[in-house]
Formats: C-alpha cells, structure tokens, sequence
C-alpha cells in the first residue's frame, strides 16, 4: 500500500462522532467517554506517536464493565497544537501537562480515583500522574514503560531547536520524516509486521491530518529534558503490573523486568511473539492480563 499524503483540517472535523473536546489550561483536548458512568474509571495514556485510537481495541473491550477515559496528549492525536504565542503561562507540551488534562478528565466525569494504564511514554505520563495526585490513583498498569528515555533531541540542544529560526526548519524536518504513514512504518516495532492491517495505518494517518500537525510534533519533541522516574519507582504504593513483549526492540523485557523489580509487590508479565505495542499488535493476549489485574484492583 502506498503510503499516504493528507491535507491538514480542523481536529473537529476529523472526529469520531464520540470524540469529545475538554478545555485544559486554554487547550481544546480531544478523548473519548466510554462504558458505564458507574463503573470503576481507567485511564489510557498513549505511546509517542499514538492517540486514543491506537487505544481502541483495548477501550472497547474494557468499556462493557469500566468507565474508560483516552485522550490525545498535547501534539498527538486531534488535540490543539496551539503556537507559542497562545500558550498560557506554561508549556503545554510537557508530560506535566498530560497529568493535569488526566486529572481535569477525571473531574469532568466526577471521576474520585482510577486505574491508569500507559504505554511507553504514555507509561512515563501515566506515573508523573500518579506522583502529582497519588490519592487519585488506584493502580498502575505500564506497558513497556520509559523510565530513563525519552523522543527527542539532546537536551543541551532543545532550547536553540525552540528558537524562533530554528524551529520552522525543524518542522519541515518532522513532516518530511514523519509525514507519510504505511503499513511497515506502523508495524515497524511488532514482532509479526504482517499483522497491520488498513485501519492501523488510518489510526496513525489521520492525525497528520490536523492543522498544524508538524509543528506541534516538534514542540513535544524539544519541549524538556528527558525523564528519569527510577526514584519514583520505590516509592509506588498501589497495585502495579508491569507488561513486556518478548519481541520488544525498543524496550526490552530485560529492562522492563527491572523496572517491576524496583516497585514494591509489582507483578510483570511478558506477553511472547509480541513487539513495543500490545495493545495495537495482540490485543487479543493483552485484554486478559489487563482483565485479572483490573479485577484484583477492584478487590483491593
């Protein structure tokens, strides 16, 4: 399949008729709402590059017994990528920021606690959450999560690749780099490429379709130094799972084997012939692990 070129629109208009828009800290923030509004709540917090609908077999699954709120991080997804000159006292492309929109969703949907699960960066978003509001936490389930690293450029270099020169050159780069979308690309971290089919290159495709899309990718990319939450790891007092896939390239098993290790009482599971993203290339083996230990949480 040929990879694809969109033209750029506005987030509304590229929706999905459940999408909804928030305002957070003067951010229009695209997610979605599902299951019963009485049901134990979960948190998604995507991967770099992905967006509510690289959570969709996993939100649609869980939405029969949980309120499942996903939403697309500041520079993904449908979310405004508002210019510097429109942003609010702070940087709305920090992982600080992804933590308040979580916490704001929550009160939006008159939501106390939840359970939060990421993937990757989305991992690193989900427990900068948990530390900002412990007390609205009530477990962590981290699919290959990003301790230590992080997308993006050395951090002696991300404050000249802000300046006002240099960032439309960078730009052009991102859309140069990043602008076309094909099967190989999408499944480029799976263990069984084959496995992608037409509505995994849509999940990844439409985005680049949002106005300004280029832009904001290189805003999250030079936003702040990468993470380092090993200290946070001893620290962690609710129900954690930590999920690996054998196949993984961009964080192996080893290393998310250790990160389990570092959390008190935390359970790992390595899911095999499974690659960087469980939850787009084997949901079907994802969904039971997340299920047991949904279930345990709910006991607690």
């Amino acid at each position: 399949m040929p990879p694809r070129r969109p033209r750029t629109r506005p987030p509304a208009a590229l929706a999905a008729p459940d999408g909804r828009f928030l305002p957070v800290d003067g951010v229009a923030v695209h997610h979605r709402v599902t299951g019963p509004t009485d049901a134990p709540a979960v948190v998604l917090f995507h991967h770099f590059y992905g967006s509510t609908a690289t959570w969709r077999h996993v939100q649609d699954d869980l939405s029969r017994d949980h309120l499942v709120i996903s939403f697309d991080r500041v520079g993904f997804g449908l979310t405004e990528r508002p210019p510097r000159s429109a942003w609010i006292e702070r940087n709305p492309y920090t992982r600080e920021m992804s933590a308040r929109i979580a916490l704001a969703l929550l009160d939006d949907n008159d939501v106390e606690v939840a359970t939060l699960i990421g993937a990757s960066a989305g991992g690193t978003a989900a427990l900068e959450t948990f530390a900002t509001a412990p007390d609205r936490v009530r477990g962590l389930a981290l699919l290959s999560p990003a301790i230590t690293g992080d997308v993006g450029a050395p951090p002696r270099l991300r404050r000249l690749l802000r300046s006002r020169l240099v960032r439309p050159i960078g730009a052009r780069v991102v859309q140069r780099v990043a602008g076309e979308v094909s099967r190989d690309r999408v499944a480029r971290s799976w263990h069984d490429p084959q496995r992608a089919t037409d509505d995994d290159v849509d999940a990844y495709a439409r985005p680049l379709q949002v106005d300004d899309w280029e832009h904001g990718f290189w805003d999250v990319m030079t936003a702040e130094p990468p993470p380092d939450l090993r200290g946070l790891l001893p620290r962690i007092d609710v129900p954690t799972l930590v999920v690996a896939g054998a196949s993984d390239p961009v964080i192996g098993p080893g290393w998310n084997r250790r990160t389990a290790d570092a959390i008190p009482g935390a359970r790992f599971h390595l899911l095999h012939d499974v690659g960087h993203t469980p939850h787009e290339e084997r949901p079907d083996l994802l969904l039971p692990v997340l299920r047991r230990f949904l279930g345990d949480v709910a006991e607690d």
